[in-house]
């Protein structure tokens, strides 16, 4: 609120809320982004703890998956920041397509079926902590589209609604635990929020907590906090009829227009 140059906060999570402006005007909206980006929709989705996926990292050479769990324990489940990780590898190494289906050829023993569905398996049985293999199947792909679409439109529905481009964005802020473990890159690469530079983005941790507790023992956080709440021209988003037509633009790795996604180019011939 103190800066010339345009920026942007967003807390990720079932919610996304968000703050657009700068020093001369603030602009805020939320949307409904969907469980999926918490980890909430995937069967081997979990909250962040102990044994928890939170970072996937593919060898583009052999294939090979590597997964790091919180506290290094074996792993028992995976979080969003895992999931985004997983999903954006999938895609660079050819694995699913743009509507996210599984590609059998380039999956090979990894891809099981269930009752019929396609299962990638992250994590085999012998290595998991549950004595379960951990499995991203085919709806828990499509669902995790459907959020991080859900996630991008909401972005550029508002700043387009104050004819700002997204590139415009100096700053970009993400609010929440989640996304102070998120990696911009594997968000990029499926779409999730604008392909702007990586040094762009700005993870500050449990912006709520530190706010409540700056409002609870200063009498001028607490004033600045009211000024900047006045400032904010909130806007519905429910009643944007420009929202819907983006979104299903969206619902594609990373989107039907990839001269939007330079970087998921550069980055899946790598």
């Amino acid at each position: 609120t103190h800066q010339d140059e345009i920026s942007i906060l967003v807390d990720v999570g079932t919610n996304a809320e968000v703050v657009l402006g700068n020093r001369e005007w603030l602009m805020g909206c939320a949307g409904a982004a969907g469980p999926a980006l918490e980890g909430g929709v995937a069967r081997m989705g979990m909250m962040a703890g102990p044994g928890v996926v939170d970072k996937v990292i593919a060898d583009p050479e052999t294939g090979e998956f590597r997964i790091r769990t919180i506290e290094n324990k074996p792993p028992v489940g995976i979080c969003g920041s895992g999931l985004i990780d997983l999903v954006a590898q999938l895609f660079l190494l050819g694995m699913i397509d743009l509507r996210g289906k599984y590609v059998k050829s380039k999956c090979g023993k990894r891809l099981k079926q269930v009752d019929g569905v396609n299962h990638f398996v992250l994590v085999f049985s012998k290595d998991s902590g549950t004595g379960n293999a951990l499995t991203l199947s085919q709806p828990d792909i499509d669902a995790l589209i459907r959020s991080k679409a859900a996630m991008y439109t909401i972005l550029t529905t508002v700043t387009r609604m104050i004819n700002v481009s997204v590139l415009d964005i100096s700053r970009f802020y993400i609010a929440g635990t989640f996304g102070f473990t998120i990696d911009p890159k594997s968000a990029i690469t499926i779409g999730m929020i604008p392909d702007l530079a990586l040094e762009t983005f700005k993870p500050l941790g449990n912006t709520s907590l530190t706010g409540a507790s700056l409002a609870l023992l200063s009498g001028k956080a607490r004033e600045e906090i009211y000024k900047i709440r006045d400032r904010v021209t909130y806007v519905e988003l429910n009643v944007n009829q420009e929202f819907m037509n983006l979104f299903s633009a969206a619902k594609f790795i990373p989107h039907t227009d990839r001269s939007l996604f330079p970087s998921v180019r550069a980055w899946s011939s790598a």
